[in-house]
C-alpha cells in the first residue's frame, strides 16, 4: 500500500546530499495536498498543532533527552572499552576516545536540558 514512499525515498537518494531534504519536502507536500483534498485547510491544522504544542513539547524533549542519555551511554562504554580492552586489536584509538569526549560532552548539555 505504501511503496509509493519506498520509490520516493530511492528517487530522492539519487540526489546526494540533498536527498533527505528532498524526501522530507515532498512528504510534507504530498500530507499537505492530501489534507486539502479531504477538506482540511492548512490553518485549521496549524491552530490544531499550535493547541497540541505543550503536551507534543513535553513528549518530544523527553525523547531527545533519552536518545542523549543513550548517546552518553555509548560514549562512556567507549571510555571503558579504551582503558580496560587492552588484548582486543579492535579496541577504540585515542581517536576515537577524543571524538567520544567531545560527543559525549554536547550529550551531557543535551540530557540536561542547559
Amino acid at each position: 500500500m505504501f511503496g509509493w514512499i519506498g520509490g520516493l525515498w530511492r528517487l530522492t537518494a539519487r540526489m546526494g546530499p540533498a536527498g533527505p531534504w528532498l524526501f522530507l519536502t515532498a512528504m510534507l507536500f504530498l500530507f499537505a495536498l492530501g489534507a486539502t483534498l479531504l477538506g482540511f485547510e492548512l490553518g485549521d491544522i496549524d491552530r490544531w498543532l499550535e493547541a497540541q504544542s505543550g503536551w507534543l513539547d513535553a513528549v518530544f524533549s523527553l525523547l531527545f533527552q533519552a536518545v542523549c542519555g543513550l548517546v552518553l551511554l555509548l560514549c562512556v562504554g567507549a571510555f571503558i572499552a579504551f582503558l580496560f580492552d587492552r588484548k582486543n586489536p579492535d579496541r577504540p584509538g585515542v581517536g576515537s576516545l577524543l571524538l567520544a569526549l567531545v560527543v559525549g560532552y554536547f550529550a551531557w548539555f543535551g540530557m540536561i536540558g542547559d
